[in-house]
């Protein structure tokens, strides 16, 4: 049976094709996300499925939508609205952004490590500064790391720093793959780790779970890195520590304020890599959107579950 289909998500005509070139049998509108007409509303209004974020507000005009794919993993945007709408099914993006976001993270890691923040510079200066550097260059391989998070972008941290033979604890509340879990047991590695690595989504429970307390313990020499979302951290006592140089340095690939307006302090914070929410981001990365979107859609119409599913008590 064809479905009314309306496509709220960013897409380059590559992933626009391939959705027209696919969905043949159902009635599909690409609306204008960032300026949505009054036909755009229309057919939203009308939709029984959407692919892409519509914005929340927008919700209860969709007295018609069943099935909603996110074209993000974060799905915190629509949490006090989901009462109103029992029927609904929301399925995101989970595990597509796993191999970026670690690349990225260990990107972050190594640059500062290696010293590739003081060394890219430099080669633009035509600055020969080996002595300087050199001495002050570390390794990452066997030092002590604490994940944050159990998903998939956690999962596949942990299994990464393995290679580099790097001792590995992961906390999470509930996760079977866990072994720090209760908020003891998390103060104790946040002071004796090397590395701490936040992969955790915003939920209620994760506000400022990074608290000021937990960044202050943390050894001189420690580098955080935030590749989960900016909410999790109390990023004033970050920017205090930074600036400070009570840790080593950090990695931020998420922040409270997106995009970071200029003057921040995170700008100029020392030893930081700021990578602006690209963590997730690759080539093909919305053309593999349209992909899993097409893939749930045979899904839908055949009555099997859609992959990716949502907990809506969870909020991922």
């Amino acid at each position: 049976m064809a479905a009314s289909i309306l496509v709220w998500a960013h897409l380059d005509s590559r992933a626009r094709d391939l959705i027209k070139q696919t969905a043949t049998d159902d009635r599909v509108h690409f609306a204008d996300r960032n300026h949505p007409s009054a036909l755009d509303l229309e057919k939203l209004a009308e939709a029984e499925v959407v692919f892409g974020n519509i914005p929340a507000q927008l919700l209860p005009t969709c007295q018609k939508l069943r099935w909603m794919q996110l074209e993000s993993v974060g799905f915190e945007y629509y949490n006090n609205l989901l009462g109103d709408f029992p029927n609904l099914t929301i399925s995101n993006l989970k595990g597509m952004f796993e191999w970026p976001a670690v690349e990225t993270a260990l990107a972050g890691l190594l640059s500062l490590g290696r010293g590739l923040q003081r060394l890219i510079p430099a080669q633009g200066e035509q600055s020969w500064i080996e002595l300087a550097v050199r001495p002050e260059t570390r390794v990452l391989r066997g030092r002590r790391v604490l994940v944050l998070g159990a998903g998939s972008i956690g999962q596949r941290m942990v299994r990464l720093l393995q290679a580099f033979e790097c001792e590995t604890h992961v906390f999470a509340r509930t996760s079977p793959d866990a072994d720090v879990r209760t908020p003891a047991e998390l103060a104790a590695h946040f002071a004796g780790s090397d590395v701490i690595v936040c992969c955790l989504p915003k939920t209620p429970a994760t506000l400022r779970l990074v608290s000021r307390p937990l960044l202050q313990s943390m050894k001189s020499t420690a580098v955080f890195v935030n590749i989960g979302r900016g909410s999790v951290v109390d990023e004033a006592a970050l920017i205090e520590v930074l600036q400070q140089r009570k840790i080593g340095g950090a990695v931020i690939d998420v922040t409270l304020t997106e995009p970071l307006p200029p003057g921040h302090a995170l700008w100029k914070c020392p030893n930081t890599v700021l990578t602006q929410h690209t963590g997730g981001g690759y080539d093909d990365e919305l053309l593999d959107k349209a992909r899993l979107f097409l893939k749930n859609l045979a899904r839908y119409r055949n009555g099997i579950p859609v992959l990716n599913r949502v907990d809506l008590q969870k909020g991922y």
